[in-house]
């Protein structure tokens, strides 16, 4: 006679049935189908997808004063000439992170983000007492505020050929990148910029994709100084992915200004700052507006580099001293841009005006300046 088995149920006509079926294993089996298929997926989306499932999973968003986690300080040598022409560096090739199905698009963390100073000191700007040791400072209490890195590099390291001394605003970028291998935004600054709304945070503003995917400007004119009309028949998108902005900036009455610009690490980052430097067909001839008359011009020829900057209304982190409620500076802009200053020897004076009014809470605008 068979022994008995607990919990059994025959499901044959014997006892020897191969239908014989323990009530334990048939509950067990939903189970170990989850089991299963949750594994498949993690396999799946860790070694199939286009972005590291540690990517997820160690990014975490967040917009207000969070302290950075304990990282070692990258060297940054400030004193020394690189060796040999700038492209050759080892930090031309600063690494970028895979595209995932979702992009870029994600809150950066505070301490993701740089704050470059791209300068040497001199230039119109060396009018005004002291300006590279008072701005360094202002950006380090910003910095200090929201958790960003502010970061200081001397251009004038940087071989760049014949090409006029602005260029080399460009290596920084990509050596910020290098510095901060971890950052996901190098915000470019020139040195005649004063932060006055010191509260204000970039990151919910700007940054953020909902920011940027309210904020852009959708089929505005691209503004070419160059010609007698600046209007040209090329205007911005009409729509865009938000994942796919990785340069953010500005145009005055002109055309775009690098004055204060954000680049984000990416593949296409790396590629345009190649193609802004190409000696040959850019960087090498007389373009009046160097660097930004680069980008203009990329901007102006190729849909896809169109598909990849977006425009921001120039106060948003870009007012000029002077203007109209455009371009102007309004109490409570997020700073002012000393553009154009060297006209009639005004850089000291307008620098002091507002070093002065910077953080001042009281309603205030230069209406003269309409």
């Amino acid at each position: 006679m068979l022994p008995s088995l607990p919990n059994t149920k025959f499901l044959g006509d014997g006892p020897l049935s191969p239908r014989m079926i323990p009530v334990q294993v048939a509950h067990r089996r939903p189970i170990i189908l989850a089991i299963s298929l949750i594994t498949i997926f993690i396999i799946i989306f860790r070694y199939c997808t286009d972005v590291p499932y540690s990517y997820y999973q160690n990014y975490g968003a967040g917009d207000e004063a969070i302290s950075s986690p304990t990282k070692l300080k990258p060297l940054i040598v400030n004193d020394k000439p690189q060796q040999g022409y700038f492209k050759s560096q080892p930090e031309w090739d600063f690494s970028v992170p895979p595209r995932g199905w979702k992009g870029y698009a994600r809150v950066p963390r505070n301490w993701d983000v740089v704050v470059l100073t791209a300068s040497d000191g001199g230039g119109h700007n060396s009018a005004i007492p002291n300006v590279l040791e008072r701005v360094l400072d202002d950006r380090q209490n910003y910095c200090d505020r929201h958790g960003f890195t502010n970061l200081w590099l001397n251009t004038s390291r940087y071989d760049i050929g014949q090409a006029h001394r602005t260029w080399s605003k460009i290596p920084a970028v990509a050596e910020a990148f290098s510095l901060y291998p971890t950052a996901e935004w190098v915000w470019l600054l020139d040195t005649d910029i004063i932060l006055m709304a010191p509260s204000t945070s970039i990151i919910t503003d700007i940054l953020a994709p909902a920011a940027i995917a309210k904020g852009l400007m959708r089929s505005t004119p691209i503004l070419d100084g160059m010609l007698s009309e600046h209007r040209t028949n090329i205007s911005t998108p009409s729509t865009f992915a938000v994942h796919d902005i990785d340069i953010l900036i500005t145009q005055d009455h002109q055309s775009v200004n690098t004055g204060s610009v954000f680049f984000r690490r990416t593949a296409f980052t790396r590629w345009i700052l190649e193609m802004m430097t190409d000696y040959s067909m850019l960087m090498g001839n007389d373009h009046p507006g160097a660097e930004q008359d680069a980008l203009k011009h990329l901007m102006l020829e190729h849909p896809l580099v169109r598909k990849h900057v977006g425009v921001y209304p120039q106060r948003k982190f870009n007012a000029y001293v002077e203007g109209g409620k455009e371009m102007g500076y309004r109490d409570g802009d997020l700073l002012v841009h000393m553009a154009g200053c060297w006209v009639g020897e005004r850089c000291k004076d307008w620098f002091e005006e507002f070093w002065g009014r910077k953080g001042k809470s009281e309603v205030w605008k230069p209406e003269e300046r309409e």
